[in-house]
């Protein structure tokens, strides 16, 4: 009865939600499409780290190409691709590509998957999959399901493994198709697939039992907060072990139920992100358990590899790197610093940004960095006027930038724009960096770089903005939810890649939208609780198609009040556009591609009907 029971059933300890399951009809077995899985192709899992049930650390960036296949001890059609995965682990190991298989459901024991494991007599590494972690991380929801990872940690492939669980039948060989086009340096024609089989089991949380450190919370903590949270980064402490992380417990269970760490504004179910850092309810719910019930640490058996952290260009080595022109130093006292800095390109063509990437020179002061182009001269004249390397400003860059090249803060990853596309550089322009410094009580030093990384298309599509923008509003005085509202109407068919919202410090929130021409209403953003020292760039997951027509809804509200700590007029007076601290802005920037010059590639998610 067990090995049927992990067809059957279809309960909520599976990660994907039964109305995503249904029985295809052809192959009467479970499938899971993979629109909508919640951790598309093309997204960058940092720090991958996991043991084998051998006691091996294994690292996603130690091979060129990493293949979990998440399988199952009591799946029969999981059981029927062994052969064919041991065949490909030996195919392709002389390339420096893995193949582990992930157990991931929670009837299956450790001890079971060992001794299934050999009785299946498996070729590659097998992992028991404490809690899950692998499945969630990665967005598995079905045995067998392959997931292939690069060395970068982004995956270029997700769901089946071919097309029939007859061996003699197979026509689409899927994953070997991905991994020969890995190894070849080609990209993959079909990058996601539905996968059939078994859903995945997962425990509820309260069916955790004791929270514990190593078991439950250094997981959390690895994935979402040590980026920044490490000897040398921005964070004021480390959370790198138990003892550290114990030692804060208060903070850590305070700052995440209130959701300001990580930093991550947008809010839940409006728009969806890449590289999205909230926590789930359930991460929350562990911590918060583990700090009401003592902070035990657990069994040392339990604690997961410490993940290792990319210092240097996380895309690899950028196609040029630019550098501040001279060293600058940030004053221990004052307000923050916004600095701009001037860098000659001398570029004798046009050029196009698909990524940008940075390194801070002092990761304890460098907040964050926006890269902007000037192709005006305006400036070098800012600078010129200001003693010292750049020029201050604060809210604008003082000029009307060409384009906006890229940008960085702490636990961001560089974000590629889609394949064919970049950020136009022209030709001569400066760029400059405007970067945010915090200060840290001593006097600081700093000479950050930025990586550009262009686009290898012989015609690139040159990335544009949308502007929803308001100039013509004034604030109260003690006003304390002053409604602001902006539009911009999509004059021929685009499609939307990310938003980027903006105001001052009198902002409180802001929501986005995009009214299609049919009446549809897209959620774009939605800022409910704004801080001007965490906006940012929200990329979509997938490119959002608007029709011409489409009109893009702007509604913000403001705080004028003596109560609002950021105000920055004692006491409060009318406050209306400008580029000064003391002013404000009403702005959503939609980075945009031409549709007629664009299209998303699309991906084959049908199950061949050769599976019967």
């Amino acid at each position: 009865m067990r090995r049927w029971s992990a067809i059957l059933m279809l309960v909520a300890l599976t990660p994907a939600s039964a109305s995503e399951l249904k029985i295809n009809s052809d192959q009467r077995l479970l499938e899971h499409g993979g629109r909508r899985t919640t951790i598309p192709v093309g997204t960058q899992i940092d720090g991958l780290a996991f043991h084998d049930t051998a006691g091996h650390t294994h690292r996603i960036n130690a091979q060129s190409a990493t293949t979990l296949v998440f399988l199952s001890t009591s799946c029969p059609l999981a059981k029927r691709y062994t052969m064919r995965l041991n065949r490909m682990h030996e195919a392709y190991a002389d390339s420096g590509m893995a193949i582990v298989g992930v157990f991931s459901n929670s009837e299956d024991q450790r001890e079971e998957v060992v001794q299934h494991s050999q009785h299946m007599e498996f070729a590659f590494p097998t992992v028991k999959d404490e809690h899950g972690y692998l499945a969630k991380r990665l967005g598995a929801t079905m045995t067998p399901q392959a997931i292939v990872l690069d060395r970068q940690g982004v995956i270029r492939y997700r769901g089946a493994i071919d097309d029939n669980r007859y061996e003699n039948r197979v026509k689409q060989t899927y994953l070997q198709d991905a991994l020969a086009a890995i190894r070849d340096g080609n990209s993959i024609e079909t990058a996601e697939t539905k996968s059939l089989g078994c859903s995945i089991h997962l425990s509820k949380p309260e069916d955790a039992g004791a929270v514990t450190y190593t078991q439950h919370v250094a997981r959390i903590l690895q994935d979402n907060c040590q980026t920044c949270h490490r000897d040398g980064q921005v964070a004021p402490f480390a959370l790198t072990n138990y003892e550290e992380a114990k030692t804060w417990a208060t903070e850590i269970n305070a700052y995440t139920k209130a959701r300001l760490m990580p930093p991550w504004k947008a809010a839940a179910d409006f728009g969806e992100f890449q590289h999205d850092q909230r926590l789930s309810e359930e991460q929350i719910e562990l911590i918060e358990r583990w700090v009401k019930g003592g902070t035990a640490q657990g069994p040392s058996e339990a604690m997961p590899p410490q993940p290792e952290f990319v210092d240097e260009w996380t895309l690899g080595q950028p196609d040029h790197i630019l550098e501040m022109p001279e060293e600058y130093t940030i004053g221990p006292e004052g307000e923050d610093d916004y600095r701009h800095f001037i860098i000659p390109t001398n570029f004798d063509r046009d050029m196009f940004v698909q990524a940008t990437d940075v390194i801070p020179g002092n990761r304890q002061t460098v907040h964050h960095v926006i890269a902007y182009a000037d192709t005006s001269g305006k400036a070098r004249e800012l600078d010129a006027a200001d003693p010292g390397p750049g020029y201050s400003r604060f809210g604008d860059v003082g000029f009307e930038p060409a384009s906006a090249v890229g940008g960085w803060a702490p636990g961001s990853r560089p974000t590629m724009t889609p394949e064919g596309t970049g950020f136009w550089l022209p030709k001569g322009a400066d760029v400059v960096l405007q970067v945010h410094y915090y200060r840290t009580g001593v006097e600081e030093k700093d000479r950050t770089k930025l990586g550009l990384y262009f686009s290898k298309h012989p015609k690139p599509v040159p990335v544009r903005a949308g502007v929803a923008i308001n100039h013509d509003f004034t604030i109260p005085p003690g006003e304390k939810n002053y409604k602001v509202e902006a539009s911009w109407t999509v004059e021929r068919p685009v499609y939307a890649i990310s938003v980027f919202p903006h105001m001052h410090l009198l902002g409180k929130e802001m929501k986005v939208t995009a009214t299609l021409p049919d009446g549809t209403v897209e959620p774009l953003v939605w800022i409910k609780d704004w801080d001007f020292n965490w906006q940012g760039d929200y990329y979509f997951r997938k490119p959002l198609y608007f029709p011409k027509g489409t009109r893009v809804d702007v509604v913000s509200y403001f705080d004028n009040s003596s109560e609002n700590p950021h105000n920055p007029h004692d006491p409060p007076r009318a406050v209306g556009w400008g580029e000064k601290t003391s002013d404000e802005m009403c702005i959503a920037f939609v980075s945009i591609l031409n549709a007629s010059q664009w299209q998303p590639k699309t991906t084959n998610l049908t199950a061949s009907k050769s599976q019967r």
